[in-house]
């Protein structure tokens, strides 16, 4: 196994979800499946977003769907405000001249 995947099915067993589940947001797009033959992994990369989709989905009864609506929505949100302290920090510089 490359160090930098995990089995999926040793996804589906420590994250106690189906394989339907860790299917969707593959499909998605929302994490990265791949393929070795007959064997599968999920990127390590991708294991942080995968457990905060597992808690929305287990803690809050979100279905994928809402998971992708959601995830775009945080993405969405991080990048406004990063534009926002961007102008906060030229508006400061300019004020300082």
């Amino acid at each position: 196994m490359n160090e930098k995947r995990i089995l999926y099915s040793e996804c589906i067993r420590i994250y106690e979800v189906k394989e339907s589940f860790l299917d969707s947001l593959g499909e998605l797009g929302l994490i990265r499946l791949s393929d070795s033959g007959d064997t599968r992994f999920v990127e390590y990369d991708e294991l942080e977003e995968l457990e905060q989709f597992v808690r929305w989905h287990n803690d809050m009864d979100i279905n994928v769907e809402g998971i992708e609506a959601l995830y775009h929505m945080l993405v969405r949100v991080k990048s406004l405000q990063a534009e926002v302290d961007n102008l906060r920090n030229e508006l400061q510089f300019y004020r300082s001249l």
